[in-house]
């Protein structure tokens, strides 16, 4: 089963023992900018909401026979304290604009797979108020579609770090986030008995056909992102591929 964490437990575990932050000339210090997890985008509540109780997930999948990359919520936090002023007139420089993110690639074992690259994607992470972060979605391809082919079954691990500048024109960097992949073919298909064809020949299961079931594929069963960490129902694709037909024709339940 997925494990998911509670930013709010991150938070006071990970961050209880910070203080207030300054902004050297030269930007390298990992906590003033960092990423909290993946959102856990789930059935019916796909649009990331960046607030400190959101889940995160302690790993991803991807399922190539549905997806051809693995795109990424990243919660994304700052905890560069606020230095505008409005009775001095001053500019609040402290707010950051998010450019991509750095992304390598490697075996469980520590192995390169590939070397590393800069995905480009945006948001904005607004100044830290007082001692909370403030927090903000970006989204970023740690699998991209040029390479996802190639990658053999199995685990991968992203290493990731997330830029930007602020509006005082500094350069900022986050601490790495470690995220596990599992890249599969088949394995985010779902048979629930529900979707059983009873009037299937046989005595092995048959999903019924979204054409044939009132009851099958039902939008707020799918997944957010097809292929992306939550498995599919195979009635929203058994008129379509023998493998969402049964799970006899799947390779990756026919594993011994």
């Amino acid at each position: 089963m997925r494990r998911r964490f509670s930013i709010k437990a991150l938070l006071t575990l990970g961050f209880a023992g910070l203080g207030a932050l300054s902004l050297p000339s030269c930007a390298t210090n990992d906590s003033m900018m960092f990423i909290m997890g993946v959102y856990a985008r789930k059935q019916g509540s796909c649009a990331p909401k960046p607030d400190a109780d959101s889940p995160t997930f302690a790993n991803g999948t991807m399922d190539r026979l549905f997806a051809s990359d693995y795109t990424a919520a990243l919660l994304v936090g700052n905890q560069i304290t606020e230095r505008g002023s409005r009775e001095q007139v001053r500019a609040e420089t402290s707010r950051v604009s998010l450019r991509g993110a750095e992304v390598r690639l490697e075996t469980t074992k520590g192995a390169q797979i590939l070397p590393p690259f800069s995905t480009i994607a945006t948001g904005f992470v607004d100044a830290a108020g007082g001692t909370d972060p403030s927090l903000a979605i970006m989204y970023a391809d740690l699998i991209p579609a040029s390479v996802a082919s190639t990658l053999d079954l199995g685990i991968v691990v992203a290493h990731v770090r997330v830029f930007g500048n602020t509006l005082g024109g500094q350069e900022v960097e986050s601490a790495e986030l470690l995220f596990p992949i599992e890249v599969c073919e088949g394995c985010l298909i779902s048979y629930p008995a529900s979707a059983r064809d009873i009037a299937a020949d046989g005595t092995d299961y048959q999903c019924a056909s979204a054409e044939s079931d009132m009851k099958a594929a039902k939008v707020s069963d799918l997944p957010c992102q097809l292929g992306i960490d939550i498995p599919t129902p195979c009635t929203a694709c058994s008129s379509l591929s023998a493998i969402c037909q049964s799970p006899a024709n799947n390779p990756y339940y026919a594993q011994p």
